[in-house]
């Protein structure tokens, strides 16, 4: 028989002793909870860092690979004009080159895994874009790196500026007073034919009275006749000469609007120097108001003098019927003819004789026919006056239609003139850039283009079409310059008012004279041009502005050769100061647009490459690219961007 025994449950504080033959496990829990957050936390550094490292190695492989890309630069271009540029065909051809280049640098760090790698171009910056700007950039990259020395100071160069744009306005406005001359003396010939044709009246007048006097009535008709059609030719050279003096006084009236247009371009002295030329032609154009009245007056005075010659005509008639048909009463009857013939005679006595214009006009008619014609030589073909003997100009012509400055400058739209501020020196760099690359008359080297630098100037088809207008735009400038020493020489001065007298026979203080003189000047600072020219081109040199020494062309000689004094200045000037051929095309090019003198520039490196790569075609040359790389990380989406440029 069980006995259940009831026992009290003792529950009894726990022992934390160590217990002989046991292991304590609470540290081991502790220390691997521990290590297993360490652990835990280095991991997910590591696989941050990991994943920043794959960013970074990415950025720098795709860096890398971009210059990789860039340094496939095409050398000819490099070599022949040191512009870097990148030949391209598409966005796609340039990633799939780019591609090895960075799979290379994956492949060798596969602790940087990406998957799903994309790379791609996103932007192609050409060398033609952007109005030339990355250009401009790579050659004042290339001048600054200290290949050309500043031969003058910053003040220097904005005075030769302010000087080429000075003369370009000058130019201009002696170019059209010029033309305003030719117009003065065409009205002054109307004037002469005026003269001229009364003087006529006058002696078909007093041929007429003396045949009267001597009974000759046939012949007097037949003078009245002739008489009869210069009077009707009187409103005929009126209306000639109104029409001209209008369109005088609109010209010149136009001129002054110009003139006042450019005045912020002339120096204060050589404004003072126009303004009094432009007053000289407001005399004469205000002079003419009193003028054109007394032409108009020979229109009225010629009317009633061609009543007069008729009713003097139909007197005679009746005269002479008179006379055919008198019968005497008796033998002693007499006809007195003379008493007849006195009644015509009282006819044409009241003719009025007019005899104001016929001592006007010119008067020395073959020098002015001289100047005349040299006047007419500005901006006409002078090359065969200018350019040396024995040099022979090129006649060859140059397809444009893929040009540069055909087919990226919107509308050949060439900007505007150059500023004379802050960047003329990078202006001055690119000129000497032009001057170092590019070949011009003078030049030895064959190309294409035989006139590279004249091209610039002009963008014309044609080496001679270059060349004439290089010419013609040096010899304004030089006119203007010439002009002004002209102007302010008295002895020079006086010697063309001595001339002017000559010519129109006027008073020196006269409105003809004056604007005469002013002519004459003008078309002698015009031949003093064209000797200048001739001289640059035989590789001589000539003065910005000039002194009494530089000066060649004689005045007398001008005036009685014409243009066989031209080009005949035996002194070269190679020994002489002043600026060669070379120097004057780089002042021209301070009046070019910067960007059409630059678009210019591509269209003749892409002339030359093409004579060795026929397809090379500037608008396909690249000078900045963005690039870009995505793909999948470890953990994360990783993409990375990059823009180079030369």
């Amino acid at each position: 028989m069980l006995h259940c025994i009831r026992r009290h449950l003792t529950i009894k504080q726990p022992c934390f002793g160590k217990v002989p033959g046991s292991a304590d496990g609470s540290i081991t829990v502790f220390l691997s909870l521990t290590l297993t957050c360490i652990c835990a936390l280095m991991g997910g550094l590591f696989e941050s860092a990991r994943t920043a490292g794959t960013g970074w190695y990415m950025q720098m492989a795709l860096d890398s690979s971009l210059d990789s890309l860039m340094s496939k630069y095409h050398r000819d271009v490099w070599e022949q004009y040191r512009i870097f540029a990148l030949e391209f065909e598409d966005a796609e051809g340039l990633a799939a080159e780019m591609d090895p280049y960075l799979e290379g640098y994956f492949n060798s760090a596969p602790f940087y895994p990406v998957g799903d790698r994309e790379l791609s171009v996103s932007k192609i910056t050409g060398i033609a874009e952007e109005e030339g700007r990355w250009f401009e950039k790579e050659i004042l990259d290339y001048m600054r790196l200290g290949v050309w020395n500043m031969e003058k100071e910053p003040g220097a160069l904005k005075e030769m500026a302010d000087g080429i744009k000075e003369a370009e306005s000058l130019g201009a406005i002696a170019e059209e007073y010029q033309e305003n001359g030719r117009r003065l003396l065409e009205l002054e010939r109307i004037v002469e034919e005026i003269g001229e044709n009364l003087k006529k009246q006058r002696e078909y007048l007093e041929k007429g009275n003396r045949q009267l006097e001597d009974g000759n009535s046939s012949g007097f008709i037949r003078t009245a006749e002739k008489l009869e059609r210069e009077l009707d030719k009187i409103p005929a050279l009126v209306r000639k000469y109104e029409e001209k003096a209008e369109e005088l006084k609109t010209v010149v009236k136009e001129t002054e609007q110009g003139a006042e247009e450019r005045r912020n371009d002339l120096q204060p002295k050589t404004w003072e120097l126009v303004t009094e030329e432009m007053d000289s032609y407001r005399s004469y154009t205000d002079s003419e108001g009193s003028r054109r009245k007394e032409v108009k007056q020979t229109e009225t005075t010629a009317g009633e003098n061609k009543e007069i010659v008729k009713a003097a005509i139909q007197k005679a008639e009746e005269v002479q019927k008179y006379i055919d048909s008198w019968e005497p009463d008796d033998d002693d009857d007499e006809l007195d003819e003379e008493r007849l013939w006195r009644k015509v005679l009282t006819v044409t006595a009241r003719f009025r004789v007019d005899t104001r214009f016929e001592k006007t006009g010119i008067k020395d008619r073959k020098k002015l026919n001289v100047l005349e014609s040299l006047s007419r030589l500005a901006g006409t073909d002078l090359l065969s006056i200018v350019v040396p003997e024995g040099k022979e100009v090129s006649g060859d012509r140059v397809d444009t239609s893929q040009f540069p400055s055909v087919t990226e400058l919107r509308g050949g739209q060439g900007g505007e003139k150059e500023e004379t501020g802050g960047n003329l020196l990078n202006t001055a760099l690119i000129h000497e850039y032009a001057a170092a690359f590019f070949t011009s008359f003078l030049s030895e080297q064959e190309r294409p283009v035989k006139y590279e630098q004249e091209y610039l100037l002009s963008g014309k088809d044609t080496d001679r079409g270059n060349l004439k207008a290089a010419v013609n735009k040096i010899i304004a400038v030089r006119e203007a310059m010439n002009l002004l020493y002209l102007l302010g020489n008295t002895e020079k001065r006086a010697e063309a008012e001595q001339l002017a007298i000559a010519i129109t026979g006027t008073s020196g203080l006269a409105p003809l004279a004056a604007v005469t003189t002013f002519f004459i000047l003008t078309v002698w600072a015009l031949a003093e041009s064209i000797e200048d020219v001739s001289i640059l081109l035989k590789g001589g040199k000539v003065p910005f502005i000039k002194q009494k020494d530089d000066w060649k062309v004689s005045l007398s000689g001008l005036a009685g050769e014409g243009t066989a004094v031209l080009g005949k200045a035996e002194d070269s000037g190679k020994e002489g100061r002043g600026f060669d051929y070379q120097a004057y095309l780089k002042l021209l090019l301070l009046l070019v647009g910067r960007t059409q003198k630059e678009y210019r520039m591509m269209d003749m490196i892409q002339k030359n490459i093409r004579i060795n790569q026929p397809d090379f075609l500037v608008r396909k040359c690249a000078c900045r690219l963005e690039a870009e790389v995505k793909g999948r990380g470890v953990l994360i989406p990783v993409k990375k961007r990059i823009v180079k440029a030369y």
